[in-house]
């Protein structure tokens, strides 16, 4: 594989990464605002996988595609 074909392959990795992790987190909103334990419980640690997900992607997508000055 070249560089280029790398780079993209691991552009697509994050994207879809973010994708799931923003996915998650929509999809556990609404029971964040249950007034029932169990909803918040069961909602807040997908949430925050989600946004795991959704950070470590932003950071791939961040650090893989930076310009260095040479």
């Amino acid at each position: 594989m070249t560089d280029k074909s790398i780079k993209t392959v691991i552009n697509a990795l994050a994207i879809i990464t973010m994708l799931a992790g923003l996915f998650g987190m929509l999809f556990c909103f609404p029971f964040l605002w249950s007034a029932r334990m169990e909803d918040l419980v069961g909602a807040g640690f997908p949430f925050v996988g989600g946004s795991i997900l959704f950070g470590t992607g932003l950071l791939t997508l961040g650090l893989f595609n930076r310009q260095t000055n040479k």
